[in-house]
């Protein structure tokens, strides 16, 4: 702490502040992003000739167009070349963690493991460590089906308990809000490319995935619609960055790990194909009512609807890092442990699982890695352990793996499990 009482910070904390600003504003020179870091961060102590430093370190010394700003941070990837199955993270430079709190920070783990997040500062026990909407939320069935039905929110997909003003419904089709604010989110994200009045082959889509209680594939089309809508507003750069940083495997590698493989490989290729070429037809073109006057790049339209493995890469990356349906940028760095530090909670009072809360279950200390666990924790290490290698591609070498521990009275009550 400084004399004069403001912070001096982490070097990792102030090279992400640094690199945002070089992404968002490329024409900036030192004295700029300094000034800005000076105004967006009252409480630090920085001089300019630390962020020159940092800046000359990295290559953010010149001017340059938006695209060559990006291309000048260095993006470091997990992964192993010869192996499939080992998903393919890395940080995105485009995400303002100190915007969602100072209690965290980013960093690359190893190749296999990949991102992780950690603990910038000392936590305390039932501290809430950060709270997130997510970037794209699909439900679970039963949720999409009551939004359907005018019973829940077309977005968040809270229940309705009573009658719900005109002002917050779509005015094309049946679907309605809980809020303006819901309202506008889905629209735009996904809602004029999905709804039914205004594109009638998304219909035959919907009622397809719904045939199979098919959840991946809705997700995949409002990822898909995300970033036609993006591009409308200039911001499709920024959306493609959010998408390509989480965690991919292709989603046949993720199956090819299920001992009935063998026998689903053909019908299960069926399915994706029969998806792929009805979300196709909903989506390349869009009908004329969507309003997309703005087209994807052309390469960018061919890799998402001409190819099977990105729509096989996009259906994996739903599903080994959604969140009771919802892809959320900051969450998705937190790994698993069998014994975590971290509990997954959702804000009792919204009757949804869209929010999520990031809560500290005992005290961490700064520079620890923040751990969930990805699975029941009443499960013993055998489940444990062949969920986990089936689902998200990695054997578990936690401690509690290696001595085979029991559920412990201090980690049930953290997570505030009932007592069997």
């Amino acid at each position: 702490m400084a004399d004069s009482g403001k912070l001096i910070p982490e070097e990792d904390a102030l090279c992400e502040s640094i690199q945002q600003l070089k992404i968002d504003n490329p024409e900036w020179g030192i004295k700029s992003v300094y000034n800005e870091i000076v105004k967006a961060h009252e409480n630090w102590q920085v001089s300019e000739k630390r962020v020159k430093k940092i800046m000359q370190a990295q290559g953010l010394t010149q001017t340059s167009s938006p695209n060559d700003a990006a291309k000048s941070l260095k993006i470091v990837k997990s992964g192993v070349a010869d192996d499939p199955s080992i998903p393919v993270s890395f940080i995105d430079p485009k995400l303002d963690f100190q915007s969602f709190s100072s209690n965290i920070m980013a960093k690359m783990v190893d190749n296999v493991t990949g991102k992780g997040l950690f603990a910038a500062k000392d936590i305390k026990k039932d501290d809430i460590i950060f709270t997130e909407t997510p970037l794209v939320y699909f439900p679970p069935w039963e949720g999409f089906t009551m939004a359907r039905t005018g019973e829940a929110c077309g977005l968040c997909c809270k229940p309705f308990t009573r009658a719900i003003r005109m002002g917050v419904r779509c005015s094309h089709c049946d679907i309605m809000y809980c809020s303006k604010q819901c309202r506008t989110t889905a629209i735009e994200t996904f809602h004029p490319l999905e709804c039914p009045a205004l594109n009638p082959h998304m219909r035959d889509f919907m009622n397809f995935c719904a045939g199979e209680q098919w959840q991946a594939p809705m997700a995949v089309a409002r990822m898909y619609c995300h970033m036609m809508l993006a591009h409308q507003r200039g911001e499709l750069e920024t959306v493609l960055m959010h998408y390509n940083a989480f965690a991919t495997v292709n989603q046949a590698e993720r199956q090819a790990k299920e001992t009935e493989w063998i026998f689903m490989e053909h019908p299960t290729r069926e399915l994706w194909t029969k998806a792929r070429a009805k979300l196709t037809k909903a989506l390349h073109p869009p009908p004329k009512k969507c309003k997309i006057n703005t087209p994807l790049p052309d390469d960018l339209a061919n890799q998402l609807f001409n190819d099977e493995d990105t729509f096989l890469n996009y259906l994996g990356k739903f599903n080994i890092n959604n969140q009771n349906g919802g892809m959320y940028l900051v969450h998705s760095h937190i790994n698993h442990n069998c014994t975590p530090n971290v509990s997954i909670d959702y804000p009792t009072t919204q009757q949804t699982q869209y929010k999520l809360m990031v809560r500290a279950i005992r005290d961490i200390k700064k520079g620890e890695q923040l751990f969930e666990s990805y699975v029941n924790p009443r499960w013993n290490k055998e489940t444990r352990q062949n969920y986990l290698n089936k689902s998200y591609m990695f054997e578990c070498q936690c401690e509690r793996c290696n001595n085979d521990g029991p559920l412990t009275d201090e980690l049930r009550k953290g997570l505030r499990l009932r007592a069997e």
